[in-house]
């Protein structure tokens, strides 16, 4: 028998599988491992619940601790219900302020043990991932509006079925109220108007209604390119997006749709693509003929007929700069588009006319030809004698008659030199001074 050391514990190996066909067996993690790969991000169903009597507003009780201390406990008449099932639930309490027992909600229909929601897996991992990703935004409008209240709320009559939206965030500030919503799947026709009608039904026509996608969801961020503009006379890049149908009808209801990525918040404008129609003593032809082609933009609801939409970057936190929630810069910044493309058109309407002005200054005149019915009748109708030799007309008396020049005899042709003739040798010598050839002998 073998020893082992004081304070050890003898390691076992695992024992072998009697079924040779069965995979093998993972190995046995450290507690304290185990326990951190068990640990979820997602808030448990026991964490949540819809409160009936406050409107539908929904009850995080891990990030509103706060929140069941100023609750009713127990059953309260029905007032929480599960988001998966519907289902009534118990807001439970720790007996004394001394247990470490952590609030939590309970299903009225369990009597004891573990308490386990009727409602399938996946259906509660979609509400769970759809809460989370909402909860996230409202911690981000919080840190922005912190005097903002800000709470998450759902159609009471909603809970325990599934939704294609998930719930929204209503933001008041004063009399202001805003109603922003975070889709995560493909939206239908008939989802948007249900919920487009629903919230103005609910809170009214004034409300601000903002749809709010992710940058990084291919989903419903369809990238299109990017294109260069010169708002304020400094050329910046924005990208254009192709919108979905879904965005399209929001934007025609009148809703905001935006992107958010990290804390900047994308607004779309629409671009449409135009050609200019020529007008009197303008000239689009050759070199111009590129500039007849451009884009206009409309704003601050893109258009539907827009080919593509473009989108302006604005911090998160210019928000909270106004109780009504509206992005001012962006909206400067579209309106500083709108003047550059009324000076971009003037500028090459004013090249169009220089380019004709210049073309007709160019063209030569031409002198109209004689047809032939002229030259016909012309000939026909002058006398016989019209061909005779003119009349030679005699000089003045006082001009003097100057003799003709004679003419110049031509030179008489070279002769080529004869090859018997000896050619004398060339010698610089030649062309010194004569004083000189003494010196040189």
């Amino acid at each position: 028998m073998t020893r082992h050391a004081a304070g050890t514990t003898p390691t076992r190996s695992p024992r072998p599988s009697t079924n040779p066909s069965a995979p093998p067996r993972p190995l046995a993690l450290p507690a304290g491992a185990a326990r951190r790969s068990t640990r979820c991000k997602l808030p448990r169903m026991g964490q949540l619940a819809v409160d009936v009597a406050d409107h539908g507003r929904i009850i995080d009780l891990r990030r509103d601790p706060d929140t069941s201390a100023r609750l009713p406990h127990g059953r309260a008449n029905g007032r929480y219900r599960c988001l998966a099932c519907g289902h009534r639930l118990i807001l439970q309490w720790p007996s004394s302020p001394a247990s470490r027992f952590t609030p939590r909600f309970r299903h009225d229909t369990v009597s004891s043990g573990a308490d386990h929601c009727p409602a399938p897996a996946q259906h509660q991992a979609n509400i769970q991932a759809d809460l989370t990703t909402m909860l996230a935004l409202r911690d981000q409008l919080l840190r922005v509006l912190p005097h903002a209240s800000v709470s998450l709320r759902i159609d009471a009559e909603l809970a325990g079925q599934r939704w294609d939206i998930p719930p929204a965030l209503i933001v008041r500030r004063g009399d202001h109220v805003v109603v922003l919503e975070r889709p995560r799947r493909l939206l239908t026709p008939a989802a948007v108007t249900r919920r487009l009608t629903a919230t103005r039904t609910q809170y009214g026509a004034k409300a601000a209604h903002w749809w709010v996608f992710d940058r990084d969801d291919a989903l419903h961020c369809d990238v299109a390119g990017s294109v260069n503009v010169q708002p304020y006379g400094k050329t910046i890049t924005h990208t254009k997006v192709r919108p979905t149908p879904a965005q399209r009808q929001l934007a025609a209801a009148g809703a905001t749709v935006c992107w958010l990525d990290d804390d900047t918040v994308l607004l779309p404008y629409g671009g449409h693509q135009r050609t200019y129609t020529p007008q009197p003593e303008e000239d689009w032809s050759g070199d111009m003929a590129s500039w007849k082609r451009d884009w206009i933009i409309s704003h601050p609801q893109p258009a539907d007929d827009a080919t593509w939409w473009g989108l302006v970057p604005q911090p998160l936190l210019a928000l909270g700069k106004r109780t009504d929630f509206r992005p001012a810069s962006a909206h400067a910044t579209m309106s500083a588009l709108e003047r550059a493309e009324h000076g971009r058109e003037r500028y090459r309407r004013r090249r169009a006319r220089e380019h004709a002005q210049q073309r007709t200054q160019t063209t030569p005149t031409q002198l109209p030809l004689p047809t032939a019915t002229t030259a016909t009748t012309a000939t026909t109708s002058e006398p016989a004698d019209a061909f005779k030799a003119p009349t030679p007309v005699p000089l003045p008396p006082t001009a003097a008659a100057v003799p003709p020049r004679p003419p110049i005899a031509p030179d008489p042709p070279q002769q080529a030199p004869s090859p018997h003739v000896r050619r004398g040798r060339f010698n610089w010598r030649s062309l010194l001074p004569r004083r000189w050839g003494r010196w040189g002998r």
